[in-house]
């Protein structure tokens, strides 16, 4: 069962959103739990989770951005669906790692799409969701969504650092990149491989969720850029 949460402070939005969705949903031969707020703090107040938030940007009090944030503390999984008039509140809302961003006025077609790429992803994630890698005393498992990075210390020992835990692993740092690249990881710097999903921020240097700060080595502070700058466009624009 998907939960979902529509939140707009314009109670005729909402509804033009609840329609749209549950037509899509009827379509697929599915029933989604629907609940509506017209406030980021309604939303907040409640004690249920959500699998998926359409959240709308500018509310009065708080915004869809700072209503984000307070989501992020407790949940990190629940997809994020912004929508706004504004597409320069595109790279503010990357702090809160957004499924999609959708423009107004809202085009029906725009949000079924946005509904079959979560779908997609779902499935997706339940078929890559864990990842086996050598430690010394055998396999590791771990779910790569929970891993915010590498770092390689030395004598093909790895440290491993996800959301809950640190591990090490043994292995080259070369091939390890390898078998994360698909995953959306980069390397920005020798010793490093990233999670792209769990960049607060970046400038000289890349700030995890953690707060951990990650090194962009000279020679690659371009490739990590574009890189980046390909992630948010794929994740906030399709």
């Amino acid at each position: 069962m998907i939960r979902i949460a529509i939140v707009d402070d314009e109670v005729d939005q909402i509804q033009k959103i609840q329609e749209i969705v549950l037509q899509f949903f009827e379509d697929q031969k599915l029933a989604p739990i629907i609940n509506m707020f017209t406030s980021g703090e309604a939303l907040l107040s409640t004690v249920a989770s959500y699998d998926l938030i359409f959240l709308d940007i500018q509310m009065h009090g708080l915004d869809g951005i700072e209503t984000a944030q307070k989501i992020r503390k407790y949940d990190k999984k629940t997809a994020l669906i912004y929508i706004s008039n504004f597409s320069e509140k595109i790279s503010a809302s990357f702090i809160v790692h957004p499924f999609a961003f959708i423009e107004k006025p809202i085009q029906p077609a725009a949000i079924r799409k946005n509904l079959q790429d979560y779908l997609a992803y779902q499935k997706s994630m339940h078929e890559k969701n864990r990842i086996f890698l050598p430690g010394p005393h055998g396999k590791i498992s771990v779910d790569v969504q929970d891993i915010l990075y590498f770092e390689y210390e030395a004598n093909r020992k790895i440290r491993l650092v996800t959301t809950n835990a640190n591990y090490c692993i043994a292995g080259s740092i070369s091939e390890l990149f390898n078998l994360m690249k698909p995953y959306d990881f980069i390397s920005p710097h020798k010793s490093f491989i990233v999670n792209e999903a769990k960049i607060r921020s970046f400038y000289v240097s890349l700030v995890m969720e953690n707060g951990d700060e990650i090194p962009i080595a000279k020679n690659r502070q371009k490739q990590v850029k574009e890189q980046i700058n390909a992630y948010l466009h794929h994740h906030l624009l399709d």
